[in-house]
C-alpha cells in the first residue's frame, strides 16, 4: 500500500540576493517515513526546511501540506500539523524543563490562556516518553546539549502532532547522546510518527532512515532506499572522499578510507 503524502514540494526555487540556493526541488514526505536529507554544507538542506516551515518564501514553485498549498496556512495552522525541532535552542529566560515542554501546547491554547491540568498531564507524559521526567524542575539553561535536545523532542510531542522536522538534530551532541537520540527516533517512528531530518552523517542516515534524499548544488541528486542511495560513488561525488560500505550485524556502515599523509 502506498503511503499517504504529507508534504509535497513541486519545482521549488529559492535565491538569496547574491546566490541561487535551490534549483527545481521535487520532494515528497509520506506518512510514517523517516527521511534523512543528506548533503554538504551550503547545498540547501536548511533552506528547504525553512521553506517547508514557511519561514521564508520560494522564488518559484509550490509546497503542499496535506491537500492545501502552504501559503494558505497561517504559522499557527502549520504548528497544528508539524513540530520543528532545531539543532540548538537558546532562551532569554531560564525556564524550567516542564515550562519549556508546556510551550508545545501554545498552538492549542487561545490568546492569554493558561495551560490547563490536561496540558500539564500531556507535558508530563511527554517527558516520561522521552525518559527525562526526572529533569522536570531543572532550569533548561543548565542542561547539557543532549538533555536540551531531548527536552525539545518532548516539547514537540506535547504539541500533539505526528510529523517532526529536525535540522541536524545531533549537532553538538556527544557520541552517547547522538545514539540515544537516534534510538528514540526509531522508537517513535515505530509508533507512527513521521520524521524529516537533515544530517551530515551517512552512518546516521543508514541507521534510522526508511528513505534518504541527497542534496548537492541546490538539487536533489538521489532519493530512495538508504542502501541504494548511499554508495561509495555517491560519497565520492558529494564529499570528495573515498569510502567503503560494510555490513555488521545486519546494519550497513559507511567507512571512510583515511589516508595518513606524511609531512
Amino acid at each position: 500500500m502506498e503511503l499517504k503524502p504529507l508534504i509535497t514540494v513541486n519545482d521549488l526555487h529559492f535565491s538569496y540576493p547574491t546566490r541561487s540556493v535551490l534549483e527545481g526541488i521535487d520532494f515528497t514526505l509520506r506518512r510514517g517515513e523517516v527521511v534523512s536529507l543528506l548533503g554538504p554544507n551550503g547545498c540547501g538542506k536548511s533552506t528547504l526546511i525553512r521553506l517547508i516551515l514557511k519561514l521564508i518564501h520560494p522564488k518559484r514553485g509550490e509546497i503542499w501540506l496535506h491537500n492545501k498549498t502552504l501559503h494558505r496556512y497561517s504559522h499557527r495552522e502549520i504548528a497544528e500539523h508539524i513540530a520543528y525541532i532545531p539543532q540548538y535552542h537558546n532562551v532569554p529566560f531560564n525556564y524550567s524543563v516542564l515550562e519549556m515542554v508546556l510551550m508545545g501546547r501554545v498552538s492549542k491554547l487561545g490568546f492569554f490562556a493558561a495551560p490547563s491540568a490536561a496540558d500539564h498531564r500531556i507535558a508530563q507524559e511527554s517527558l516520561e516518553r522521552v525518559g527525562i521526567s526526572d529533569l522536570a524542575a531543572r532550569p533548561f539553561g543548565q542542561l547539557s546539549g543532549g538533555q536540551k535536545q531531548m527536552v525539545l523532542l518532548a516539547r514537540a510531542l506535547t504539541q500533539g502532532v505526528d510529523t517532526f522536522i529536525m535540522d541536524e538534530p545531533v549537532s553538538g551532541l556527544d557520541y552517547g547522546n547522538q545514539i540515544r537520540l537516534l534510538e528514540l527516533i526509531v522508537t517513535l517512528s515505530a509508533q507512527g510518527y513521521t520524521f524529516l531530518k537533515t544530517t551530515h552523517y551517512p552512518d546516521h542516515a543508514l541507521l534510522v532512515s526508511s528513505r534518504v534524499a541527497v542534496m548537492n548544488h541546490g538539487k536533489i541528486i538521489a532519493d530512495g532506499l538508504p542502501e541504494e542511495v548511499i554508495t561509495p560513488e555517491m560519497i565520492h561525488d558529494v564529499y570528495g572522499i573515498e569510502a567503503d560500505l560494510i555490513v555488521h550485524n545486519s546494519h550497513t556502515r559507511c567507512l571512510p578510507i583515511f589516508n595518513k599523509g606524511t609531512l
